[in-house]
């Protein structure tokens, strides 16, 4: 795809053309389309963080306060980033 600025070589997924900066969406579609790199960002970053919840409610396993419940928000963050990485592997 070429950018209809300055004619240069530019991918599908890019919104920016990154030699003039100008934007290459052409209609509502494009600038609705899922950009498979950042979601995949996203999707690891909530993988972390899940991995960091549960590393926390086990070494406070010994706490008074413990409960087996605290590892639902955890495991609910791990699933929404496993959710998200498989979307943005099948995005691509």
């Amino acid at each position: 795809m070429k950018c209809k600025n300055c004619q240069s070589e530019i991918s599908e997924s890019d919104f920016n053309c990154p030699s003039c900066g100008k934007t290459t969406a052409q209609s509502r579609e494009d600038l609705q389309k899922i950009d498979p790199q950042s979601t995949k960002v996203i999707a690891w970053l909530l993988l972390a963080l899940g991995v960091a919840g549960v590393v926390f409610v086990i070494a406070n396993s010994a706490t008074d306060w413990y409960s087996p419940l605290n590892f639902i928000p955890p495991a609910m963050v791990l699933i929404a980033g496993g959710l998200a990485l498989i979307s943005a592997l099948r995005a691509k």
